[in-house]
């Protein structure tokens, strides 16, 4: 073997063991893609309507793409079956047409009414990550409907998603909590001699912070949705956390 082919093969060796280790640090642009069904369409006297914007990634690396559209899939599959091999709105599309079928023949009274609304958050990214929000809302017969933030925060080298534990540096985990919970405090106006406990049910009277988490323009919010720590008449509460006050304890800033 020459000393060219030597050098060839150590080139490839090493673009094989550092395979893993992506540098992609470039917007990914999106597209809204809308999708709308109604009872109107039938005729029937049930109200039956949905209206989903999700975005679409555009021209993305192979493994982001498939990272967004997973968890993507994962707020669609609450309502719909939305299959790797199918796309959202043929699912979408066909759970529509089988309902209705059933709606207008009276072999289906699970609902008397279905109203779902799903409409994208401004997208937020930097350098190592993009972050999506959806905002959602239903009604399937009932008192009142249900409502409620849906986020994840993808890794743009990696692909995967960034958990709570992962985003939080972990000798700052304690000091971040804590900050955290006077931001809580002082956002929401709850008094130095109130009981944060009382007014709210953190499970085991611990202040803790939710699953879904977005980063914008201001700063990271987390969403506590309806029921999780406080009745549904609270309503969605959103905690924001400024940038310039949590620099120091948090990963992928910049």
């Amino acid at each position: 073997m020459n000393k060219f082919c030597v050098i060839l093969s150590i080139s490839i060796i090493a673009i094989s063991c550092g395979g893993n280790k992506r540098q992609f640090n470039a917007n990914v642009n999106f597209e809204q893609v809308k999708i709308e069904e109604n009872s109107r369409k039938t005729g029937s006297d049930s109200s039956y309507n949905v209206s989903v914007i999700w975005n679409k990634p555009l021209e993305a690396p192979l493994y982001l793409n498939d990272s967004i559209m997973k968890y993507t899939k994962l707020l669609f599959a609450s309502w719909f079956n939305v299959s790797d091999n199918r796309d959202f709105n043929a699912s979408v599309a066909n759970h529509m047409e089988e309902y209705l079928k059933r709606v207008k023949t009276n072999a289906f009274r699970e609902y008397n009414a279905f109203d779902l609304h799903i409409n994208p958050e401004e997208i937020y990214q930097n350098k190592q990550i993009i972050s999506l929000a959806y905002s959602w809302n239903v009604y399937e017969g009932g008192a009142h409907g249900n409502y409620g933030k849906y986020c994840f925060v993808i890794n743009k080298n990696s692909g995967n998603k960034i958990s709570y534990n992962a985003l939080i540096r972990k000798d700052k985990e304690q000091e971040f909590l804590q900050l955290a919970e006077q931001e809580f405090k002082t956002q929401f106006g709850i008094k130095a001699n109130e009981n944060l406990y009382e007014l709210y049910t953190f499970e085991d009277d611990k202040f803790h912070l939710p699953d879904e988490f977005h980063f914008t323009p201001s700063g990271l919010v987390f969403y506590y949705n309806p029921y999780e720590i406080a009745p549904y008449s609270a309503g969605l509460i959103e905690l924001l956390l400024p940038y310039n006050k949590i620099q120091d304890f948090v990963n992928y800033m910049d």
